[in-house]
């Protein structure tokens, strides 16, 4: 009875130390990226987005990161306001298996990312708790830096995963995503965001999470 109590006990510890491990393996792992905005980017965007960048190791799946030089926002105000729906916010360079938020599959390749603002309506309710999103676009198609709107940001973003919906990125304001540009969170929901910060024109920043490991189910 004590051996089994005993072996019991040490396979008990090994859940546990196995359920640990995979909760650190599946944490997102981030570092600067010294590379060049990707060559299949339209030279147009490619010119607005800074020099280097960010690469974030979700599981099997590798995201390289450029965001804009400065985005332009119409008005002083905290974070997103007054940045205009489908405003060109950086380009991302997919390798491995991802998924984006809803859980559709993001194919290998490039794309830009442009801000959207979730609409008010019904067939939105549940998807965030928060309206702001990353809108992912095909560089093959993308090849304006022009603003697009939401309406046009969006027939792009389709394109991506073959869906009514576009495919995105949640973004969680700062006091959500705490801690230095480039580290890592877990929010309230479970998912796994980084820190980014990007200049915003005429003057300051827009600091933000980027959730890029975890999924809303809708």
């Amino acid at each position: 009875m004590v051996r089994s109590r005993q072996a019991l006990g040490v396979f008990w510890n090994l859940c546990l130390l196995s359920a640990f491990l995979a909760i650190v393996e599946a944490q997102p792992k981030v570092s600067s990226l010294a590379d060049r905005p990707p060559a299949d980017l339209a030279p147009a965007i490619a010119s607005l987005l800074q020099a280097t960048g960010a690469k974030a190791v979700v599981g099997g799946a590798t995201l390289d990161l450029w965001f804009a030089q400065a985005v332009a926002a119409n008005g002083d105000g905290p974070a997103w306001s007054n940045v205009e729906s489908g405003t060109l916010i950086g380009a991302m360079r997919v390798t491995g298996a991802f998924k984006e938020i809803r859980g559709k599959v993001v194919p290998p390749g490039v794309y830009t990312l442009r801000y959207g603002l979730q609409p008010q309506n019904g067939d939105h309710l549940g998807i965030s708790m928060y309206r702001d999103f990353l809108v992912i676009s095909p560089a093959s198609v993308d090849r304006d830096p022009k603003v697009l709107g939401f309406d046009g940001t969006v027939a792009l973003s389709k394109q991506v995963i073959g869906t009514s919906h576009p495919a995105a990125l949640s973004i969680d304001p700062p006091e959500d995503a705490p801690g230095a540009v480039l580290s890592t969170y877990r929010n309230d929901l479970g998912h796994d965001g980084v820190v980014f910060e990007v200049p915003r024109r005429p003057a300051g920043t827009i600091k933000f999470g980027l959730i890029v490991s975890g999924l809303i189910v809708h």
